[in-house]
C-alpha cells in the first residue's frame, strides 16, 4: 500500500514538473484555407518563398500557385501548356528568374521568363545522363549552382552551360543514388546530404567521394527500416526524419540519435517525419518544427526532445504535413496531404484585453463596453470609465472592483477621470460630475454644490486640470471654464465665451510650465492662458481654415499636440513652428481622437482605424490593428494613460486593452513590393514579367496598360498602401493609396522606369522601390529605317532623273559592257575546259599525273598514298591487243570510283599504274582499304573475242602524319612497297615500314 501511494506521489511530482516546463506554443491556432482558389486545394506538397517574399505551392488539385496576399494564381498552364492536370512535388526559382516544378508523372517542367517559353526534361532511356525517372520527388539548387533532381529512382542535376542552356548531368555509372529513391538533398558547409529509400548519403561537392548510413543496418533490403524522408541542417548540425520519428545524425560517431519525449512520456509513440523546418522568427534558436503524419511537433535541439506546447504535444492533430513555410511576417503555412493548406498566425500577446472575460464575470458584466476614459493615479491603481460605471484595479492585490453610477441617473458617456492632490478622484459624465477617494474608494457620489454655485443644472464637465494645489479647472459643455477650490469648495467662472455656439465645449485641458495653460474646444479653436496672465487668449495655430480639433496633449517642455481630422497637429511653442502628421506619412487614419508620449519618449497616436508609435527622432511610423491582438479598430477620444510601472491602456469602443511599450516586439524589416499582373491592352501578359526584374516593351499599337503589384507583407494586407512615379515622365510621387492598380495610356515613344514603394499595415515603408523597366517603341514612320528610307526615295529619285537624262549613253555602256563580259565568260569556259583536259586521263576519266600532283600539294594533311601496278598487263595487250587492255583500265578505273570515299582522290599514273591519296588515314586503315581494291580487281572479267580476261593488281601503301611530305618522298616509300609485293609474287597489298605512318591504335 505504502508503495503504491509513494508511485503515485512520484507520479504526481513528475506530471507537476511538466506541467510547469510546458512552453507556451508561438501559434495557438491554424485556420485552413476557405477561399475560391486557396481552400479547394486536395494535398500540398511543398511550399515556397520567393526572393520577393511570394509563397508559391505545389498541389495535386490545381497544381502551382502563386500567392501574393490577397489572391491565389495558377502558373499551371505556363508550365505545362496543354493544360493536362498534373500533381506537383516539389518547385523553386533559380537566380536566372526560371520557375521550376517537379511533377509526378511528367518529369522536371519550367518556365523562362526571358525566353517567355516553357521547358521540360524528363526520362530518356537512351541517354544516361537524362533524369533518372519522371516521377520527381524533390528540388535542391545548391551553392555550386547546381539544380538537383530527386526522382523515384535516382539521381540527377542540371547545370547551365555557357550558352545559358540548362543541360541535364547523371552520376557516374555504377554510383548507387543512380538507383535510390530520393526524398529530400540539403547542404552543410562541406557536404551535399541525400535523404534516400535506403539511409543517408553524405557527397562530397565535387561528387567524387560518398559515404553511406543506415538507420538499421541489420535490415537492409525492401523496406522502410532505412527510409529517411525528410533531411535539414541547423547550424551544421544533422537532423532527418523518418518513418520511425526523427533523429540526430552524430557526425564524429556515425550514428542516428532518437529525438524522445521527456522523462515521464516515454510510452508516446514516435510518428512519421515528412518535413523538418526552423522557424526563423522563433523566440528560441535552439528548437525547429517536425511536420508528419499525426501534425506539427517542436524539438529542442539541446535536450533532443519533443516539446510540449500548452499541455499538448503538437498542433494540427490528425493532419497529415507535407510542407512548411515561414512568410515574410513570420506566419507559419503549411501544406497537408488530402486536406490541403493551413495558416498559423503567431500568437501576438503584446496587447491584452484589460477587462478578461473572467474580470467581466466578477464584474458582472455581460459584455466589453466601450471605454471612454483611462486612468492611472499615483500608486499605479487603474480606472476605467465605462457606461456601467468605472471599473477599478487595485495595483496591489490586481483585484478588479465595478463603481456604479446610480440607478435613476442614465449616463451614456464618461468624458474624464481625474485625481488631484487632495486625493479625490473625479468621474466628469454627459450628466453629472462624480467623486470618490483614490486610496479608498466605496462608491461614486454625485458632486452638485459646484453646478448650484455656478448656477447651473446639469451641464456636463468635459475636461479638468489641477493647476495647483488649491485649484481645479473644470471646463463645462456649452458654456466655459470655471475655478474649483477643493479646500473652500468654492467655484467660480473664468472664462464664458463659449456660450451662444449650441454645441460648443471644451474638449482638453493642458499645461506646461513654461508656457501656461491651454484649452483646446469643438469649434472655437485654441486659447492660451501665460503664466504671467489670468486672461485666456484665441492661440492661432493655421493661417487659414478652421480651428477644430479633438484633443490636446502637452509634452514638457515646449511641445504641444493637438488631434484632428486632418492628421495630428504637433506645435513648437518654443518657435511656433508645426507639423501635421497624417496618412501621408504613414497614420491609418487622419483623423486622430488621441495623443500620449509614454516613458520611452514616443508619442502614441489614436485614430479611428487603430493607433500608431511615432518615432520623432526616426521620423517613423508604426501603426497597429485588429491583427496585432487589438479589440477593435475605433479608438475613444484621449482614452489613454500610462501608469508609473510602465503600462499603457487604451480604451476603444470594444472595451479597453494594455501593454508595455518597453516589452513591445515589433518587426520593423521593410516590405517588398512586387509586380503581381500586368495587362496590355486588355490581354493578361502577366507572364512576360520576370519574378524579380521587371521590364517590358510595348509596341506603338500597344501603349495603354496596367500594373498591379502587391506589398509583400501578409500581416494585415487590407491596411497596406502604395504610391509611384514614372521616371521620364514625372519624378513626383502620387499620393499613398490602397489600391493596388496603376494605369497609363498614350505614353509618348521612349525609355521609362516605374517606381513602386510599399508601406504595410504598419506604416513601414518598403527599403527600395520595386521598378518596372518601359521601352515604348516608336510608329514606324518615326523609326530610323522609315526616315532613312524616305532619304533612300529621294536619292533614288534624283538617281532616276539623272538616268534618264544620260539613257543614251548608258545603254550604249551597257552594250559594250555586255559583249566584253560574254567575251570574257567563253575564255573563263574554255580555260576551264582546257585546265580539266590537261588534268584528267582521257581513257579512264581519272586524274593524270598533273592533275594527281596538284591535288596532292594542296592537300597539306596526313594521308595515305598507294601505287597499283596491273599485274601481267604487257602480255594482255601483246595477246589480245590494246583495245582490250584499254577496257581493263577502264574496268579497273571503275572499281577505284565506286569502292573509295568522296573524299579519297585516285589518279593513273602511267601505262598500267594507278595512284590513289586517302587523307587522314593511318597505314593499317589505308592497308584495309588496298586489300577490298585488290578483292574487286581480282574478281573482274573482261570479255574479248570468246576470251575471258582476268587480272590482279600490286598495291604499295605508304602514310605519313607530316603535312609538308612531299609527292616525291611519299612515292619513293610506295614505289619500294610495290616492288616488294612484286618480288613476293604480285596480287597483293604491302605497307612501307618507315617511322613516319601513322599508327593504328
Amino acid at each position: 500500500m505504502r508503495t503504491s501511494i509513494y508511485t503515485l506521489f512520484l507520479t504526481a511530482l513528475s506530471w507537476l514538473s511538466l506541467l510547469t516546463t510546458a512552453q507556451a506554443s508561438e501559434f495557438d491556432e491554424f485556420h485552413r484555407l476557405s477561399d475560391q482558389l486557396g481552400g479547394r486545394q486536395s494535398s500540398v506538397y511543398a511550399i515556397y518563398r520567393g526572393a520577393n517574399d511570394f509563397l508559391w505551392f505545389a498541389s495535386d488539385t490545381d497544381g502551382v500557385l502563386r500567392y501574393d496576399g490577397y489572391d491565389y494564381v495558377s502558373w499551371s498552364s505556363q508550365l505545362i501548356p496543354s493544360g493536362e492536370r498534373v500533381s506537383y512535388s516539389s518547385l523553386l526559382i533559380t537566380p536566372d528568374d526560371t520557375l521550376w516544378a517537379a511533377t509526378w508523372g511528367h518529369g522536371l517542367a519550367n518556365w523562362h521568363v526571358a525566353a517567355s517559353a516553357a521547358g521540360s526534361f524528363s526520362l530518356r532511356p537512351e541517354d544516361p545522363s537524362s533524369l533518372r525517372d519522371d516521377r520527381v520527388q524533390t528540388l535542391y539548387y545548391d551553392a555550386k549552382e547546381r539544380l538537383w533532381v530527386g526522382t523515384l529512382n535516382g539521381l540527377s542535376y542540371l547545370v547551365m552551360t555557357d550558352k545559358a542552356k540548362w543541360q541535364t548531368r547523371g552520376l557516374p555509372a555504377g554510383h548507387p543514388l543512380r538507383t535510390e529513391r530520393i526524398w529530400w538533398l540539403t547542404e552543410s558547409s562541406d557536404y551535399l546530404w541525400v535523404a534516400t529509400s535506403q539511409g543517408l548519403y553524405r557527397l562530397t561537392p565535387d561528387l567524387k567521394e560518398w559515404q553511406h548510413y543506415l538507420l538499421n543496418p541489420a535490415e537492409q533490403g525492401p523496406n522502410r527500416r532505412n527510409e529517411i524522408r525528410t533531411l535539414a541542417v541547423f547550424d551544421s548540425e544533422v537532423w532527418v526524419g523518418t518513418d520511425f520519428g526523427v533523429f540526430f545524425f552524430d557526425q564524429q560517431h556515425e550514428e542516428f540519435v532518437p529525438v524522445r519525449y521527456p522523462q515521464g512520456y516515454e510510452n508516446l509513440g514516435q510518428v512519421r517525419s515528412n518535413v523538418l523546418a526552423q522557424d526563423p522568427f522563433a523566440t528560441d534558436a535552439n528548437t525547429f518544427w517536425s511536420g508528419g503524419s499525426d501534425g506539427l511537433h517542436l524539438i529542442d535541439r539541446q535536450r533532443r526532445e519533443y516539446v510540449r506546447l500548452d499541455q499538448e504535444w503538437g498542433k494540427l492533430k490528425g493532419v497529415d504535413v507535407r510542407a512548411i513555410a515561414f512568410d515574410s511576417v513570420s506566419d507559419m503555412w503549411v501544406g497537408a496531404r488530402d486536406q490541403g493548406i493551413f495558416v498559423g498566425r503567431r500568437d501576438r500577446q503584446d496587447f491584452t484585453e484589460t477587462l478578461s472575460a473572467a474580470h467581466l464575470s466578477q464584474l458582472g458584466l455581460a459584455e466589453q463596453r466601450a471605454t471612454y476614459a483611462v486612468h492611472y493615479s499615483a500608486n499605479n491603481d487603474l480606472w476605467l470609465g465605462t457606461t456601467a460605471g468605472v471599473a477599478h484595479r487595485d495595483a496591489q492585490s490586481q483585484n478588479w472592483r465595478l463603481l456604479s453610477f446610480p440607478d435613476d441617473e442614465s449616463v451614456n458617456q464618461v468624458e474624464t477621470i481625474y485625481s488631484d492632490s487632495h486625493g479625490n478622484l473625479w468621474v466628469a459624465t454627459n450628466t453629472r460630475l462624480y467623486r470618490t477617494h483614490v486610496d479608498k474608494p466605496e462608491q461614486l457620489r454625485r458632486v452638485t454644490h459646484i453646478h448650484d454655485q455656478l448656477e447651473l443644472s446639469d451641464q456636463a464637465v468635459n475636461a479638468i486640470l489641477e493647476t495647483d494645489q488649491n485649484q481645479l479647472l473644470l471646463g463645462f459643455w456649452g458654456q466655459g471654464i470655471a475655478t474649483y477650490n477643493p479646500v473652500q469648495q468654492q467655484a467660480e467662472w473664468q472664462f464664458r465665451e463659449l456660450q451662444g455656439l449650441r454645441g460648443n465645449q471644451v474638449y482638453d485641458l493642458v499645461h506646461l510650465p513654461q508656457y501656461g495653460q491651454f484649452m483646446v474646444t469643438r469649434y472655437s479653436g485654441v486659447f492660451q492662458r501665460s503664466p504671467d496672465s489670468q486672461q485666456w487668449q484665441s492661440y492661432k495655430i493655421k493661417e487659414n481654415g478652421g480651428d477644430d480639433y479633438l484633443c490636446a496633449y502637452a509634452e514638457p517642455p515646449a511641445t504641444l499636440w493637438l488631434c484632428s481630422s486632418e492628421g495630428a497637429w504637433r506645435i513648437n511653442l518654443a518657435d511656433r513652428s508645426r507639423t501635421l502628421i497624417s496618412m501621408a506619412d504613414g497614420l491609418p487614419s487622419d483623423r486622430v481622437v488621441g495623443v500620449y508620449s509614454d516613458q520611452q519618449g514616443y508619442t502614441w497616436l489614436l485614430t479611428s482605424l487603430g493607433f500608431a508609435r511615432y518615432d520623432e527622432a526616426a521620423d517613423s511610423i508604426i501603426n497597429f490593428g485588429l491583427n496585432d491582438g487589438l479589440p477593435s479598430e475605433a479608438m475613444l477620444r484621449q482614452a489613454v494613460s500610462q501608469s508609473p510601472a510602465g503600462e499603457m491602456t487604451v480604451g476603444s469602443v470594444q472595451g479597453a486593452f494594455s501593454y508595455t511599450p518597453a516589452e513591445l516586439t515589433l518587426n520593423t524589416q521593410p516590405p517588398q513590393v512586387a509586380l503581381t499582373k500586368l495587362m496590355i491592352s486588355g490581354q493578361d501578359s502577366t507572364s512576360l514579367l520576370g519574378f524579380s526584374n521587371y521590364a517590358m516593351t510595348l509596341a506603338p499599337e500597344d501603349r495603354s496598360f496596367t500594373v498591379h503589384y502587391s506589398v509583400m507583407d501578409f500581416h494585415d494586407t487590407a491596411r497596406n498602401s502604395g504610391r509611384f512615379r514614372l521616371l521620364g515622365a514625372s519624378d513626383e510621387w502620387s499620393e499613398w493609396s490602397l489600391s493596388r492598380e496603376i494605369s497609363f495610356a498614350s505614353l509618348a515613344p521612349g525609355d521609362y522606369v516605374l517606381q513602386i514603394e510599399g508601406r504595410n499595415s504598419q506604416g513601414i515603408v518598403s527599403g527600395l522601390p520595386a521598378e518596372l523597366k518601359i521601352r515604348v517603341l516608336k510608329p514606324w514612320w518615326q523609326t530610323s529605317w522609315a526616315i532613312g528610307l524616305a532619304l533612300a526615295l529621294l536619292a533614288l529619285s534624283l538617281y532616276v532623273l539623272l538616268r534618264l537624262r544620260f539613257r543614251a549613253l548608258e545603254a550604249a555602256n551597257k552594250r559594250l559592257d555586255d559583249e566584253v563580259q560574254a567575251r570574257t565568260r567563253e575564255l573563263e569556259l574554255a580555260n576551264a575546259q582546257l585546265r580539266t583536259q590537261s588534268e584528267t586521263d582521257p581513257l579512264t576519266g581519272l586524274l593524270n599525273r598533273r592533275g594527281f600532283s596538284e591535288r596532292f600539294r594542296r592537300l597539306q594533311q596526313p594521308l595515305a598514298l598507294v601505287l597499283l601496278d596491273v599485274d601481267h598487263f604487257k602480255q594482255v595487250n601483246d595477246q589480245l591487243g590494246h583495245d582490250v587492255g584499254d577496257q581493263v583500265l577502264k574496268q579497273i578505273a571503275g572499281v577505284l570510283g565506286e569502292r573509295l570515299r568522296k573524299q579519297d582522290i585516285a589518279g593513273r599514273w602511267g601505262g598500267e599504274e594507278f595512284i590513289v591519296m586517302l587523307p587522314n588515314t593511318d597505314l593499317t586503315s589505308a592497308t584495309g582499304v588496298c586489300e577490298a581494291l585488290r578483292e574487286g580487281i581480282a574478281s573482274l572479267v573482261t570479255a574479248a573475242e570468246g576470251h575471258h580476261v582476268q587480272v590482279t593488281a600490286t598495291f604499295g601503301v605508304t602514310a605519313t602524319d607530316d603535312v609538308a611530305a612531299t609527292l616525291v618522298d611519299c612515292l619513293k616509300q610506295a614505289d619500294a612497297a610495290l616492288y616488294q609485293g612484286k618480288a613476293d609474287g604480285r596480287n597483293q597489298v604491302v605497307a612501307a615500314q618507315v617511322d613516319a605512318v601513322l599508327s593504328g591504335s
